[in-house]
């Protein structure tokens, strides 16, 4: 019977001083971070006393899983927010929104065409013009700073993540061999590897499993591994040769690597990566379409004007040459493709990648995809040998605005693949190629004059010029017109006229006139020609109206105004005009930015949640654990206590017995 209770009252002491022991672990951890608080359990013997089971670790998984997704969101939404608000905060800013330098280089245009004889004013154009390509550039290059930023960050984050990884993956090794030496878990190491799992989660949104050896692997949400158990694996950006613009993840297994998807990443690195693929380069490729519209815009308006010299107007600006990408093994190819976007077409150059492939024998396919990568329409199929190139050797591919060259098409075989984005860089590429305002094409290259003689008030006017280009129109090399084009409209009758070249030759009659606008057109000669004439009312019998170079004057602004016009035509996608497009995409900044702002704050109540709910679980309280002191003291006491009084009994059987 005593030996009975003096085993009760022993086993009574271990448990008292093993759950003590606990109790101190816990206070003495108490500012721990990660910490889960411990506690020893134990079971009644069935021959007496109590038995101490194990040190276990107070921790729900199903809590740590949410709370560690909760961080990952918050993380994302943080990240995302943070650099859409430097974005945001630079982007409004009226010293560097477009808008202003839009209105002051078209007010100074208009300014110009008040007295186009004026140097000084086509100078002061001039400026402006060039204030606006400058600003494109500006605004590029803080698109190009907020890329290098996030490169920077995530090239750092990356670091530090394949750090946690490969700890993590240590940890298990360590946590293998204590509990294989010991019946007891490896509470401590198990907790800082938690640990290391919820930093972890602030990267990347992580799925967290346990092999049947209690081990940690870790997954990403879309199932690719991070840890395998004792082998980490090592994430890390690597160059896309057909998209080196983008960012391209791969999990490094050693031997091979395999692409890791950016989208819905997770934690602060997805939110870069997105960033990066729904702003950065969106806003890059927006910019550039933008600059490539007012730029081939103006190129093309100013070309059916003369400068202040008297000759047909060149460029005003220059895009730079688009890139083009292609894998490795086709490097060599590269220097034999060009590509560029057709005069006037620049309404139908969007903010796609473009991939150019051969299909079979004779045809090839050009191909756009979205920011996302998804085909975007069906593919334009073209035919080189049924297509005539232009004297330079491009090929104009009408659906797309395009412009394309290829040295020997045979050398393309079905397999390759090469990308370019048009608008990609293109408001950094973008420059002022005139050199001062005189290089501004105001007046129209022909005048046109009513005859003094004609019977009726009706005057002409000039009412289009659509190409002065020698080889397609009536316009010769020295901005005259050719002798054989139309030079005369003379009426037979206030509904019918005849066309007469210079020397009075019939080029085309019209009968039964009903209206007096494009006269040309109605002769079917203004495609040739490349202008149209009106006449104001109805003329009579014998009216005569002349076109020539000679009836221009020096103060003509009929291609000014046209330029200046330009500034409501819908050039970008032709949905939008240069002003609206701009503000669109500022709204979309904005809009972005507050949306992103809204899901960071609700982010965070629920990630605080989630750890409130963990903490109530496995964080140490302090007033309950002196309860829990207090009451193992006096356990251990009485304990004591039986020990005690099994001696003392063990004793008195012995004084019996002598």
């Amino acid at each position: 019977m005593s030996s009975g209770l003096y085993s009760i009252g022993l086993t009574g002491l271990q448990s008292s001083n093993a759950r003590i022991n606990t109790t101190g672990q816990n206070t003495a951890n108490v500012d721990t971070e990660g910490y889960s608080r411990q506690r020893t359990d134990t079971t009644s013997s069935p021959i007496g006393g109590v038995v101490i089971h194990d040190t276990s670790r107070l921790v729900d998984n199903f809590v740590s899983a949410q709370m560690r997704s909760d961080q990952s969101d918050y993380a994302y939404y943080d990240t995302y927010h943070s650099m859409m608000t430097v974005a945001d905060n630079l982007l409004a800013e009226d010293s560097i929104a477009l808008t202003g330098y839009l209105n002051e280089a078209f007010d100074a245009l208009q300014t110009a065409n008040n007295d186009p004889t004026s140097s000084s004013l086509r100078q002061l154009a001039h400026s402006s013009l060039n204030n606006l390509v400058e600003q494109y550039q500006t605004l590029s290059d803080i698109v190009t700073r907020q890329e290098k930023l996030v490169d920077e960050q995530l090239s750092a984050s990356l670091t530090e993540l394949n750090t946690i990884t490969t700890k993590i993956s240590d940890l298990n090794d360590k946590i293998l061999r204590e509990e294989g030496l010991s019946i007891s878990p490896a509470n401590e190491l198990r907790d800082q590897q938690e640990q290391l799992a919820k930093e972890l989660s602030q990267y990347l949104d992580i799925k967290v499993q346990f092999s049947d050896k209690g081990l940690m692997t870790i997954q990403l949400k879309n199932g690719q591994p991070v840890v395998m158990n004792q082998n980490p694996t090592e994430l890390k950006v690597l160059p896309d040769p057909l998209e080196p613009q983008k960012i391209r993840l791969v999990v490094d297994f050693g031997d091979y690597n395999v692409a890791l998807k950016t989208n819905e990443l997770g934690g602060s690195i997805g939110g870069l990566a997105d960033f990066r693929s729904e702003f950065s380069e969106y806003a890059d490729r927006t910019l550039g379409q933008h600059a490539i519209s007012i730029a081939d815009a103006m190129n093309v308006q100013n070309a059916k004007g003369l400068d202040a010299y008297g000759d047909f107007g060149r460029d005003l600006f220059t895009l730079g040459d688009i890139e083009i990408y292609s894998t490795k093994d086709n490097l060599h190819k590269l220097s034999d493709i060009t590509v560029r976007v057709s005069a006037g077409e620049s309404a139908k150059i969007t903010r796609d990648t473009y991939e150019l492939t051969r299909t079979d024998d004779d045809r090839f396919a050009i191909t756009k995809y979205d920011e996302n990568g998804r085909a975007n329409g069906p593919s334009v199929i073209f035919d080189p040998s049924v297509l005539t190139p232009n004297s330079h050797g491009y090929y104009k591919i009408e659906e797309l605005g395009l412009d394309i060259r290829v040295a020997d098409f045979d050398k393309i075989d079905e397999n390759d693949e090469f990308r370019f984005i048009p608008t990609e860089d293109a408001a950094k590429n973008l420059a002022l190629y005139a050199k001062n305002g005189d290089a501004l094409a105001l007046s129209a290259p022909i005048g046109v004059d009513t005859d003094s003689n004609n019977l009726s008030d009706a005057k002409i006017s000039l009412e289009s010029i659509t190409n002065t280009d020698p080889s397609t129109s009536a316009f010769a090399f020295d901005a005259t017109l050719y002798p054989n084009t139309p030079h005369k409209i003379y009426f037979t009758s206030p509904t019918s006229y005849i066309v007469h070249d210079a020397s009075g030759t019939e080029l085309a009659e019209v009968k039964n006139v009903t209206h007096y606008s494009n006269l040309l057109e109605q002769a079917g000669l203004a495609s040739d020609a490349g202008f149209d004439v009106s006449v104001s009312s109805r003329p009579q019998v014998g009216d005569e109206f002349s076109i020539g170079t000679d009836n221009v004057g020096p103060a003509d602004n009929f291609n000014g105004l046209a330029l200046v016009n330009l500034q409501n035509k819908l050039l970008v996608e032709g949905e939008a005009s240069l002003v609206k497009s701009f503000a669109g995409f500022i709204a979309y900044v904005g809009s972005k930015t507050a949306e992103v702002a809204g899901h960071a704050e609700s982010s965070e109540i629920i990630m605080n949640d989630s750890m409130a709910r963990r903490d109530r679980l496995s964080a140490v309280s302090l007033d309950e654990e002196a309860v829990n002191l207090l009451k193992y003291q006096q356990s251990y006491s009485a304990s004591a206590q039986v020990v005690t009084a099994a001696r003392t009994t063990f004793e008195t059987l012995l004084g019996i017995m002598r």
